[in-house]
């Protein structure tokens, strides 16, 4: 357990931007939500960079792996101002430019989110990779088999209906149904206790280390 410095304040400052999404809100808030919100994320990047540079997952992040709490509005929609989370990402290379699988921490006002894996790749990052699982089944069958060992799954959130272009041979393969998979992500979500209780790093420790043999199979 770790003293983040994350408090009932935190939540009640993502409640409120939440509520009131403009520049007035936020330029009144904006030292509160440094001290109660942004800083204790930063601070929780570099505990688990420290822990995991000893570890099969040397991942590292911090402040300038965090993104900004201002939204680029200009083809959206959505013209709110602020993301009403705070979000960030431990990587290789401890930065933001990273295509060799990352973990990915949120906080928001219900509690918030992990995830780890490759998310939307091009078409060609995703060759490889399916390559690699038609290829080697036996070793994506470990990285399924480890996943399921800590109770997680790949989402199926971004999935072909049909078999991409080039891999219509392999609609009968074990795997054809990852194979249809854009994005290589699992995650877990996270109630406010993990944050309160400064619990919150280790969960993310532990399940880098869960989601090792995915990463490791990514990089190609």
């Amino acid at each position: 357990m770790t003293d983040l410095h994350f408090t009932p304040k935190t939540f009640d400052l993502l409640e409120g931007l939440a509520a009131n999404n403009e520049k007035a809100w936020y330029d009144e808030h904006r030292d509160e939500f440094d001290t109660y919100v942004r800083q204790p994320f930063a601070t929780m990047l570099e505990l688990v960079t420290d822990i995991l540079a000893e570890t099969a997952v040397p991942l590292a992040g911090g402040p300038k792996t965090m993104f900004r709490q201002n939204r680029d509005v200009r083809f959206s929609k959505d013209k709110s101002p602020y993301s009403t989370h705070v979000s960030g990402v431990l990587t290789p290379s401890g930065t933001k430019a990273e295509k060799e699988g990352l973990v990915y921490v949120q906080l928001e006002a219900s509690g918030g989110l992990i995830a780890c894996g490759y998310y939307k790749l091009s078409p060609a990052a995703l060759g490889p990779i399916r390559d690699k699982i038609v290829e080697e089944p036996d070793e994506f069958a470990k990285v399924i088999k480890d996943l399921e060992a800590a109770g997680l799954s790949f989402s199926a959130e971004d999935k072909l209906t049909k078999m991409p272009r080039g891999y219509d041979a392999y609609a009968g393969h074990d795997y054809a149904d990852y194979i249809k998979l854009k994005s290589f992500v699992t995650l877990v979500h996270l109630g406010r206790g993990a944050w309160l209780d400064g619990d919150v790093v280790d969960c993310i420790v532990d399940y880098a280390k869960s989601c090792a043999a995915l990463l490791e199979f990514g990089r190609i």
